[in-house]
């Protein structure tokens, strides 16, 4: 029994004759009849008596037509939902992603990726770098998008972009008057650094101690967003993740900054985890995207 078989038989049951049923489908008569006796032959059983030219159904048809319908119906929508997954329309993804790439960068994207695959359906989970692993390894995220690698067997961490940190200040203040801020012009400026626990501190940190510059940090922040939060208050300058920065642009000053301070993007996903198509999809342009707006 297949899905022509059943489609016929529907037919003729609305049609009642094998001429209005190839009407329906747009194929030929004799298809039609082979379709119907092909179908009988393996439910072994009668489903039509010819009568005067027209096809009556048996009370043994009558009662598969209900359940044939609701059968051709799903076959329907599995068929439509092949086509949709082969045009990269239909998916489902779970993404997680540190804080400053998920606080409107990620949003952007997925914007613009959304736009052209109007049947994605997509959980987007902020989450710390090492919760983020945690969720890749069981599976509970499709992607994990993380500021540093963690190593763990039963997942992949690949580095999928690098651009550097950037200098942040308030808008009215002097070296925002400067195209880029290198690491002297700081030294007697009130800091505001990153929480301990962030790596980028140790990265922002190292560059300074090359440079023989040393600050003593007046406030800390646990996320680059609320770095940016306390830069726009007035309460001093900070070195972030360039995603962090761009939620707070037109409210803060946002500067290059010298010496290079490295900020990575990695992309985590567990090993036994097998990619769509749709998935795929997302993680090249999401590539093409960061490199595009911030290389």
């Amino acid at each position: 029994m297949n899905y022509r078989q059943l489609e016929a038989f529907r037919a003729v049951m609305e049609a009642g004759t094998v001429i209005g049923a190839s009407h329906l489908l747009r194929i030929s008569q004799p298809s039609v009849s082979a379709h119907i006796t092909n179908l009988e032959h393996t439910l072994k059983i009668q489903l039509f008596v010819r009568r005067r030219g027209r096809l009556v159904p048996t009370a043994e048809a009558q009662l598969l037509h209900e359940e044939a319908g609701q059968i051709v119906k799903g076959m329907m929508r599995l068929r439509r939902l092949a086509g949709d997954i082969q045009q990269l329309e239909a998916g489902r993804l779970i993404v997680g992603a540190y804080p400053a790439l998920s606080s409107i960068v990620l949003p952007r994207f997925i914007s613009g990726f959304a736009g052209r695959h109007p049947k994605l359906r997509l959980a987007l989970m902020p989450e710390a770098s090492v919760r983020i692993a945690e969720l890749a390894a069981s599976k509970q995220v499709d992607i994990g998008l993380m500021a540093m690698p963690v190593i763990d067997p039963a997942t992949s961490c690949d580095l999928i972009f690098e651009t550097a940190s950037v200098c942040v200040l308030p808008l009215q203040h002097p070296l925002a008057q400067k195209d880029r801020i290198e690491a002297a012009d700081i030294g007697d400026e009130t800091f505001i650094a990153m929480g301990r626990e962030d790596g980028s501190r140790q990265a922002v940190e190292r560059s300074l101690d090359e440079a023989g510059v040393r600050v003593e940090p007046r406030f800390e922040a646990h996320f680059g967003d609320s770095a940016c939060a306390l830069v726009a208050e007035g309460l001093g300058i900070s070195i972030v993740d360039p995603f962090a920065a761009e939620r707070w642009r037109g409210l803060i000053a946002i500067r290059p900054f010298e010496p290079r301070v490295p900020c990575h993007v990695y992309l985590t996903r567990s090993r036994s985890h097998v990619s769509s198509l749709l998935q795929q999809r997302f993680e090249l342009e999401l590539r093409l995207y960061l490199e595009e707006q911030f290389a």
